[in-house]
């Protein structure tokens, strides 16, 4: 028999150790104690390759490049769906990543960091061009549908669900909806450019906003700028 201190003891380690099993299956990326955060995945949607470089689908990776040249991370995880880099913010784990699968099927580049990373919906922001909203808009939202962008289906489809935030670049609408696969994959104009440059870089301001304040401080400063475009 043990001396009645010494169950007591086994007792207070066991219950401990129940807690912190509990606390492991329902926050499988924490501590068990609460005092870390699942990290932030950053993921700017377009298409590798130098011929994509310029079109108005990859200004989600404008963005990503304006983000990576102000922090100074290092991208140098690469594997085949996708290139990454980590950095801290705050001493908050944030991940950049830059998809190669193409833009219809980025959610299978997230596939890979939601199991290296064990995040959660609610922090993985997503940023995307946007022919609903005029050149150079911007748009942040903390959940929503795909607005018609493949890549945001993809996503929700590997996620299995779309409350996840967004940021939204406004690229412009198409003349007619069968021209907007021509669209995406076109250039700016000169002076269309410029506009959309600055909304980029206000979208590294946003998401900064983010991820070191609150998302919704970010939406009440940065929302509201620009006007949706005509629907088709």
């Amino acid at each position: 028999m043990y001396p009645l201190k010494v169950v007591c003891q086994l007792q207070r380690r066991s219950q401990r150790l129940n807690v912190s099993s509990i606390l492991e299956k329902l926050f499988p990326g924490g501590d068990g104690g609460g005092s870390k955060s699942p990290p932030w995945i950053i993921i700017g949607l377009g298409n590798p390759g130098i011929k994509y470089k310029n079109t108005r689908h990859n200004v989600g990776w404008w963005c990503m490049d304006e983000f990576v040249h102000r922090t100074k991370t290092q991208m140098n995880n690469k594997r085949k769906e996708l290139i990454f880099g980590e950095l801290k913010l705050n001493g908050k784990l944030v991940v950049l990543a830059y998809p190669q699968t193409f833009v219809n099927r980025s959610g299978a580049a997230l596939r890979y960091l939601i199991h290296r990373y064990k995040t959660i919906p609610e922090k993985i922001l997503i940023i995307s061009d946007d022919i609903n909203l005029q050149p150079g808009s911007l748009r942040i939202r903390k959940k929503g549908g795909p607005g018609g962008h493949n890549g945001l289906k993809s996503i929700i489809a590997t996620l299995g669900t779309n409350e996840f935030p967004r940021v939204r670049i406004g690229v412009g609408n198409p003349e007619s909806i069968s021209s907007q696969v021509d669209h995406v994959l076109g250039t700016f104009e000169p002076d269309t450019k410029e506009k959309v440059i600055k909304a980029t870089n206000k979208a590294v301001d946003a998401i900064e906003l983010i991820i070191l304040d609150d998302l919704e401080n970010a939406m009440n400063k940065f929302n509201g700028d620009g006007e949706a475009t005509k629907a088709h």
